[in-house]
């Protein structure tokens, strides 16, 4: 497994802030991912994370998430990904797709066409409006025909799919 740092500092304190965030909370998960692909867990059908897909702001990382979930994520100029956006994907079987957005206590439906105007809603109620970046995750659950069963959390410049299963 592969990660990078973005080695730009153009916000100072605010990549300081998401680089502690990183290195507290998500570091140690992919390194038990690490010592569990070590112990082989996988040839006894244990499912582990296998990408991860790194850039720098604007690289392109949220359109990675859209053709892999078939929504449409805000786009702008600058910074969009302001807060974690936690996409957890489920496939089912009936046609008619369920979004909805959840954070701190709250939890929003939303469907397909209002997807990104309600995450740049909820991202300015958890960031504040302007650029601004918080670490309090905002989580998009998609229950979806066809869509692979899959969670993958969006930072601000960094993105990490993790592979689930939920049979």
């Amino acid at each position: 497994m592969i990660v990078q740092e973005n080695a730009s500092d153009h916000t100072s304190g605010v990549d300081a802030s998401l680089v502690s965030t990183y290195n507290d909370r998500i570091r140690p998960l992919l390194d038990v991912i690490d010592k569990l692909r070590n112990l082989n867990v996988m040839q006894e059908g244990i499912q582990l994370p296998t990408i991860v897909v790194v850039g720098d702001q604007s690289s392109g990382k949220s359109s990675v998430l859209e053709s892999l979930a078939g929504i449409s994520l805000p786009r702008g100029d600058g910074i969009c990904t302001r807060v974690p956006l936690v996409i957890r994907l489920q496939n089912h079987a009936q046609s008619d797709s369920h979004l909805q957005l959840e954070y701190l206590t709250k939890v929003v439906p939303t469907d397909e066409s209002n997807v990104a105007k309600a995450i740049n809603l909820d991202t300015d109620e958890i960031a504040g409006n302007g650029k601004g970046i918080s670490h309090t995750p905002l989580t998009l659950v998609v229950k979806k025909n066809g869509v692979p069963d899959l969670t993958m959390i969006d930072l601000p410049g960094m993105l990490i799919l993790v592979l689930s299963s939920y049979n």
